[in-house]
């Protein structure tokens, strides 16, 4: 029997109020406080307190992007699939409040007394678990809710504003406040474990609320969606400005996952100072925050999302260049977190604001609403990013010598230090600046809803 006040309402007014906007950037907010550590801090953990090597970790999380892309299709299916009457993506929400908390707490909670082979058995699976099933469980179908939210394309853009105003805040909280909560408990191992848990219950309440007070409007039982298998997917990759969006948020997101990542050893070796690392978090997310706030909207309504991400991609790019040339620098290192802040104010909101444009693109090609499935390719990408911008520094700092927790590193290791922390996300925003070059969609979007309206309309007179 269905609790009344779960029940999702589709009958809500379909101007979105800023309540509903605070509470669905919330879903995010709750999100970046499993990302980010497992982007940026994760390997940090493994290899500086569980005493892993460094490639040996890269190891691991090259071999679990294997099963990434099953675990987003098999989702996604999922939410296709599912009649609630808590919502199609919104249920999942709540189904997944427990297991996210205890996943994630687990993932920080390696037995230090156990011998070698049984601690990398313990973070494969954990690690496998928690990013694989559990985080795209919760995050895919938050994500394909947004466009349940609303078919107006410019208010979902607003909605995605917000949504990435909080990741701001939750990245900013995660970097902030981890290590700081890590030192409180006893700067040992298990104090990361008691750290997840005080992070997890704030992210879980959080969660909640998104779940509580946002609601799908845009109903699409999953009778509607007759093919769902392997005709669907085959569809999914004729729509073009999917698969550039998929390609584009694979390397935009490794490169800046990947800075995150190496940031504090970058922060350790150059800057001679590794309690930076919440400094450094505060900088790029008040100026990511000033971007989506003060620049963002005007841009979208004026350029297009598509010209705005194209934009982020040269300030990115000029940025990396800056810092490989001049590493030694706080100023130039401070300068350019604010320049990359700016940037990603643009890059996050846009990607995210034009994954449900291709959803609809994806309808006018073959008449089917699949929003599962186009946010599993936004999942995979967003987890594969977080896989890549460990596994790529991992491997090539082992090659260069890195060596845990040492005071100096050879020149080698330094040097790989700075690739990875430069040149290698550099290329990856060139890749993605090309890539997006030929997106087309903002300029053909208009057209495209029309014709999916006379296709309704046409279809409701016929039913009636």
């Amino acid at each position: 029997m269905a609790i009344l006040a779960f029940v999702n309402r589709a009958d809500k007014d379909p101007n979105i109020g800023i309540g509903e906007k605070l509470a669905y950037g919330l879903g995010d907010f709750a999100s970046q406080l499993m990302y980010i550590p497992v982007g940026m801090l994760l390997m940090y953990y493994y290899t500086e307190y569980v005493n892993i090597n460094i490639a040996s970790v890269a190891t691991i999380m090259l071999l679990s992007r294997v099963f990434d892309g099953v675990s987003d299709v098999i989702v996604g299916w999922f939410i296709e699939k599912t009649n609630s009457p808590y919502g199609k993506s919104r249920v999942w929400i709540l189904r997944m409040l427990i297991p996210f908390f205890v996943a994630t707490v687990l993932l920080f909670s390696v037995p230090v007394g156990w011998d070698y082979t049984a601690k990398l058995i313990y973070v494969f699976f954990t690690y496998n678990i928690a990013v694989t099933v559990v985080y795209t469980a919760i995050n895919l179908p938050y994500g394909a809710m947004s466009t349940a939210m609303t078919k107006n394309s410019y208010q979902r853009s607003i909605i995605v504003i917000y949504r990435m105003l909080l990741a701001t805040a939750g990245n900013t909280l995660a970097l902030s406040a981890t290590l700081p909560l890590v030192h409180f408990f006893g700067n040992d191992a298990r104090a990361w474990t008691y750290t997840f848990m005080v992070l997890m219950s704030v992210a879980c309440i959080c969660f909640f609320i998104t779940f509580y007070f946002c609601h799908e409007r845009v109903v699409s039982s999953s009778k509607q969606n007759n093919h769902m298998g392997f005709k669907a997917i085959k569809n999914m990759f004729k729509n073009k400005y999917w698969l550039m969006l998929t390609l584009s948020i694979i390397f935009m997101f490794s490169a800046d996952m990947m800075i995150g990542a190496v940031n504090v050893y970058y922060l350790k070796y150059f800057l001679h100072n590794a309690d930076l690392v919440g400094i450094v978090s505060v900088i790029m997310n008040i100026a990511k925050v000033a971007a989506m706030i003060v620049f963002l909207p005007y841009c979208i309504k004026t350029v297009g999302k598509c010209k705005a991400l194209l934009l982020a991609c040269l300030i990115m790019i000029i940025s990396f260049v800056l810092r490989f040339f001049i590493p030694d620098s706080q100023t130039i290192a401070f300068f350019t977190l604010g320049l990359m802040g700016l940037a990603q104010g643009f890059t996050y909101a846009c990607c995210f604001a034009m994954i449900p444009d291709t959803v609809e693109y994806s309808e006018y090609l073959d008449n089917e609403r699949h929003e599962g499935l186009i946010y599993a390719g936004a999942s995979f990408g967003t987890k594969l990013a977080a896989g890549l911008s460990a596994i790529v520094p991992g491997f090539i700092m082992d090659a260069g010598g890195y060596v845990n927790g040492a005071v100096s590193q050879s020149s080698e290791a330094m040097s790989a230090i700075l690739y990875v922390h430069t040149l290698v996300p550099c290329g990856m925003y060139i890749i993605a600046f090309i890539t997006m070059s030929f997106y087309k969609l903002d300029v053909i979007y208009a057209d495209i809803i029309k014709e999916i309206g006379i296709r309704h309309a046409k279809k409701a007179i016929l039913d009636n």
